[in-house]
């Protein structure tokens, strides 16, 4: 019996052991989720090259995530789903305070703006004239492609009827294809699918410029992985392959960031995300 009970109590101890130290060296697999501003699939083929790099770096796998559409994007962050995430300033915001996301890489000499585009062969010459269309948007809480185009149109007075289409492609084929009138986006976003062959649509109006869209980390990842993340990230413009990853993600060199650096989103004072965590 006391043999048993040694065995016992050895296997219980080593249990614990094991899982103490996975818990502080982070999962076997890291998550890196990306707001699905463009189609899953497009968003893989991109990304991938980073996820291969940042594995090579980091010596752990690291895994491309998105989600079906922004709202569920929203709700995995919430729920802590995501080891490391790219997010929009509003979601690190919201996100920074639960569940407690920190944010460690940012583009150097970027500001992002929203952006208003119409079709090309349209006459329409300021937002005055979208008084009473649809306009399309990605998502609610889009910061950029939503919210600051919203605040401006309110401001205006200008009365109109949005419609939720999940992602910035899809605002941009709406408006294409004539089914919208006008429609939220920011310019990274607009460049990409230019780039993949999206034709017939101008900018009407362009936004002040805020900070971009944040590289985060979830609370719970090992910091040892955190500060090798960011160095791995910063360190991509130093290389021609680097460079070459960066401009696959329409990104521009990456910074060290601060939880500060957003302080000029935080001054808007919004509040319109409302979720709850899972159970």
């Amino acid at each position: 019996m006391k043999l048993q009970a040694y065995l016992i109590f050895w296997l219980l101890t080593l249990f614990l052991t094991s899982t103490h130290a996975a818990s502080a060296d982070g999962k076997n697999v890291l998550t890196f989720g990306v707001v699905p501003q463009e189609s899953s699939s497009k968003l893989a083929e991109q990304w991938t090259p980073l996820m291969n790099y940042l594995t090579k770096h980091l010596g752990k796998p690291v895994r491309f995530a998105t989600a079906p559409d922004i709202p569920t994007f929203e709700k995995r962050v919430i729920n802590g789903e995501y080891d490391i995430a790219y997010m929009n300033p509003y979601h690190y915001v919201e996100f920074s305070d639960n569940p407690g996301y920190q944010a460690i890489a940012r583009e150097a000499a970027k500001r992002i703006h929203g952006i208003v585009v119409v079709r090309q062969a349209s006459d329409i010459k300021t937002l005055a004239d979208l008084e009473g269309s649809t306009i399309v948007f990605p998502a609610p809480a889009a910061f950029a492609a939503t919210i600051l185009v919203r605040a401006e149109l309110e401001k205006l007075g200008i009365s109109y009827t949005p419609k939720f289409v999940s992602s910035h492609e899809s605002v941009y084929l709406n408006v294409q294809k004539g089914f919208a009138l006008a429609g939220g986006g920011i310019e990274r976003t607009l460049d990409s699918a230019q780039k993949e062959g999206l034709r017939g649509v101008r900018v009407l109006w362009r936004s002040e410029g805020f900070t971009p869209h944040a590289i985060a980390v979830n609370p719970q990842l090992a910091q040892e992985f955190a500060d090798l993340l960011q160095r791995a990230l910063i360190n991509l413009a130093d290389s021609g392959a680097g460079r070459e990853i960066l401009e696959g993600v329409n990104l521009q060199p990456l910074t060290s960031a601060e939880h500060a650096d957003w302080d000029d989103v935080r001054g808007l004072g919004l509040d319109f995300i409302n979720i709850e965590a899972d159970q």
